[in-house]
């Protein structure tokens, strides 16, 4: 793994995104827009009913991170692909792997930084995240985020770049199985043994919780790190077996 090749590759990304317009709409005025509605939904519905109100404001949160991160991070890699610039980049001598790294940290460092403004904001609402609990469960997400961010390219460059679409609404799916608003145990038996495997269960589960009793179960926090380390670490190996096949077969030479 070369830094100097992933550094190079993240100054790049940082001049793509000053220069296109709607990569910043993206990152910093939809994510901040959302916060303001549901922030002041939640103080509004504090006098109906208080419990419902900080959860839909403390869900969105970790909802518009987990999609910032995921996204960002894969529509990186479609511009290369829709430009016909992927094969200059790999031209560069970069390998797949540092390619992808470079992405997923660029991500990783822009939603980072807009879920502490996401956070600062929620103080207003008087919802406090600075805390080591509810900071644990944002790495969390984050991890889970990147790991769905590798799956998509996997996903993407062994089925082409027809398939990009699935850079926006893969997550969905994710966080629909994930049982956002509501207890899993509200899924028929078959979906509510899947839910145990989503990224993001026990993340939502975990900030219901909080929301009403201001604690988060320690084993929540230990089942959802478990449950997207495994995500993590089983994404390499199809995003590298991707990758080569789209190589091997000419699928990378058509997305140029």
């Amino acid at each position: 793994m070369r830094w100097r090749k992933i550094r190079s590759l993240m100054y790049r990304d940082s001049l793509v995104i000053r220069r296109v317009s709607f990569r910043i709409l993206e990152i910093i005025y939809f994510p901040i827009t959302t916060i303001v509605i549901w922030g002041l939904f939640a103080v509004y519905a504090r006098q109906m009913a208080a419990e419902a109100g900080l959860i839909v404001l403390i869900i969105n949160i970790f909802w518009a991170f987990a999609h910032l991160a995921q996204t960002s991070s894969n529509v990186l890699m479609m511009e290369d692909i829709w430009s016909g610039s992927l094969k200059q980049v790999l031209l560069t001598g970069i390998t797949e792997f540092e390619y992808l790294v470079a992405r997923m940290l660029t991500a990783s460092i822009t939603s980072t930084f807009m879920v502490v403004a996401l956070i600062t904001l929620s103080l207003l609402f008087g919802i406090n995240f600075f805390q080591t609990d509810l900071i644990f469960l944002i790495l969390i997400t984050l991890v889970g985020s990147m790991a769905l961010a590798v799956i998509v390219a996997a996903m993407i460059f062994y089925m082409g770049r027809e398939y990009g679409f699935l850079v926006w609404s893969a997550i969905q799916l994710f966080i629909m199985f994930s049982a956002p608003f509501f207890p899993k145990e509200m899924f028929p038996k078959a979906i509510l043994y899947l839910s145990y495997l989503m990224p993001f269960t026990a993340v939502f589960e975990a900030a219901r919780g909080f929301s009403v009793t201001g604690t988060v179960p320690a084993g929540l926090l230990w089942w959802g790190a478990a449950v997207v380390v495994s995500y993590f670490i089983i994404s390499w190996p199809l995003y590298y077996l991707s990758f080569r096949r789209a190589r091997k077969t000419g699928m990378l030479a058509r997305m140029h």
